[in-house]
């Protein structure tokens, strides 16, 4: 196994936490706290390839993030991670619940790492049209230099290729390794894991019948075609539920969404003649 060296220094422009004792740190706060409980500061963790783990120090189940990580890169999970190549990054966090609480900061990252420039480090994209569908992709294609690659998907299948499309048939968290190799016999592997959600499904009657539009959606999302008497959620991919109201008997009722960051919700309708899960893309 190579030896791979780390070089890691961070400016922070925000308030010191002593546990970061391997972070070098400078500055004062960019936000503005409105609650105790709502504090945009974070810590992370850097790997030998570049990839950052970053944990908030806010952890409320009923608050929202919004993770912008400089390169172009956004989420909108609590604990995000994120693959960083050598330079400088301003990481910024927006905090928030939809009432009083909303707190934002932005700290510098620094990194350097040494490693082999074709350890297969690849990214994981979800499909929007099946939850169940991901495309992989190198961030480190050295098959023009006579490499290839061999990839196996934690559910006992594998595939050949620079960028393979693979669909899982169940939930669950499945490891996945992309292993690079050469004629000489030298190998670098690099994996990941994956977070399947539940395939969604539609319980049919007239459920099925249900339109959502705008999708994409930015302030507002409307529900039209109801017979009255549903209740609807929307929730995030992790199934945290993050609205919801009830409808007595309209045809069509709007939903607010314009406090919730860009991403992928699901929006759930229960009533008497069936249920149904549609996929919401929020785009700022």
């Amino acid at each position: 196994m190579r030896k791979i060296l780390l070089n890691i220094a961070v400016a922070v422009t925000t308030m010191s936490l002593g546990s970061l004792s391997t972070f070098a740190q400078s500055g004062n706060s960019t936000g503005v706290n409105s609650q105790s409980l709502c504090t945009a500061d974070f810590a992370f963790t850097i790997d030998n390839y570049g990839m950052v783990t970053f944990r908030p120090v806010s952890t409320d189940p009923n608050l929202f993030y919004n993770w912008e990580f400089g390169d172009g890169g956004t989420s909108g999970i609590m604990e995000p991670n994120h693959l960083f190549t050598n330079g400088s990054y301003k990481v910024c966090l927006n905090v928030f619940d939809g009432n009083q609480c909303n707190d934002y900061i932005c700290k510098t990252v620094n990194v350097s790492t040494l490693s082999n420039p074709c350890t297969p480090i690849f990214t994981t994209i979800q499909s929007l049209a099946q939850s169940n569908t991901y495309t992989f992709s190198l961030y480190n294609n050295c098959a023009a230099n006579a490499w290839s690659y061999a990839w196996s998907f934690g559910d006992g299948t594998s595939q050949a290729g620079v960028s393979p499309i693979h669909t899982y048939t169940a939930a669950g968290t499945y490891t996945v390794c992309a292993t690079a190799y050469d004629s000489l016999g030298n190998t670098f592997t690099w994996c990941d894991n994956v977070v399947v959600p539940v395939i969604l499904g539609v319980n049919e009657n007239n459920a099925s019948k249900v339109s959502l539009f705008p999708n994409p959606a930015k302030d507002n999302i409307t529900i039209d075609n109801l017979s009255g008497n549903e209740s609807i959620q929307l929730s995030t991919l992790e199934g945290r539920v993050v609205n919801q109201m009830m409808n007595s008997d309209a045809q069509k009722v709007t939903m607010d969404i314009n406090e919730f960051p860009s991403g992928v919700y699901i929006m759930t309708i229960n009533g008497s003649k069936g249920s149904v899960q549609e996929k919401v893309m929020i785009n700022k």
